[in-house]
């Protein structure tokens, strides 16, 4: 199926990325011939069910740089169904864009860091301030930092950014965690990035906005392991496309 969507940050980033990197991104599946918008192999493509709108809060996606070529990347689906309100940058200890470290400071008391429970993440929340519920000023919206790694690259990007210290950051409560759980009964308690997002929305009481990216993501998790197949077996197909 043709797509006919505009190439939102991710897709822009990505292609960044690739034009700047000094070696080819290898994984396994690189033989696959994929969709070049949602990266699933190409009977697997679900462009289609794209429905983008808008987002009562913003989001930075905050990638590793392993993370942003990965076929299994969730975050990219915030972008998809949120692109006027999604900016994606790739991050850097020591060195993040001028661009990112301008939108930063332009949003000043209106930004927060999501980020799951660590003991480091408790002790600093001693000294900064616990955003519960993000204040809207005037026609402003909340913007949340996503980071965007494995949970041991997402643990480095927390602790050793300095500039993002000053941020405070936003834990998931247990509560919600097992909320999400009781409805994803198998669930193994390895988060995805999209999955968390959709956990931050429903706790902000945004539940429409909660359900789609779950649901997207949920059809995203099922195009991944049929691409896996490499096969192009229509039986393979859901009725999404009917």
């Amino acid at each position: 199926m043709k797509n006919t969507h505009t190439q939102h940050c991710v897709d822009i980033l990505r292609t960044q990325c690739k034009a700047e990197s000094k070696r080819p991104f290898l994984a396994r599946g690189i033989n696959v011939i994929r969709c070049p918008n949602c990266l699933m192999a190409e009977f697997a493509c679900f462009c289609h069910l794209r429905a983008q709108q808008a987002c009562p809060v913003e989001f930075i996606l905050l990638f590793h740089r392993d993370e942003i070529h990965k076929p299994t990347n969730s975050g990219r689906l915030i972008a998809d169904l949120f692109p006027n309100d999604t900016k994606a940058y790739v991050w850097s200890r020591t060195a993040p864009s001028d661009e990112l470290i301008q939108h930063l400071n332009r949003k000043k008391e209106q930004c927060t860091v999501l980020f799951p429970h660590t003991d480091t993440a408790q002790s600093q929340n001693r000294k900064q301030r616990v955003l519960l519920t993000p204040i809207q000023h005037e026609n402003q919206k909340h913007c949340f930092i996503i980071l965007d790694g494995t949970w041991k690259q997402a643990s480095k990007m927390f602790h050793q950014s300095e500039w993002l210290k000053h941020i405070p950051h936003f834990e998931l409560s247990s509560a919600a965690q097992r909320s999400f759980l009781v409805r994803h009964a198998s669930h193994d308690m390895q988060f995805a990035t999209a999955e968390v997002t959709a956990m931050l929305l429903h706790t902000l009481g945004h539940e429409s906005q909660s359900q789609q990216l779950l649901h997207y993501y949920q059809t995203f998790n099922e195009r991944c392991l049929m691409s896996r197949k490499r096969g192009n077996d229509s039986s393979m197909l859901d009725n999404t496309k009917q």
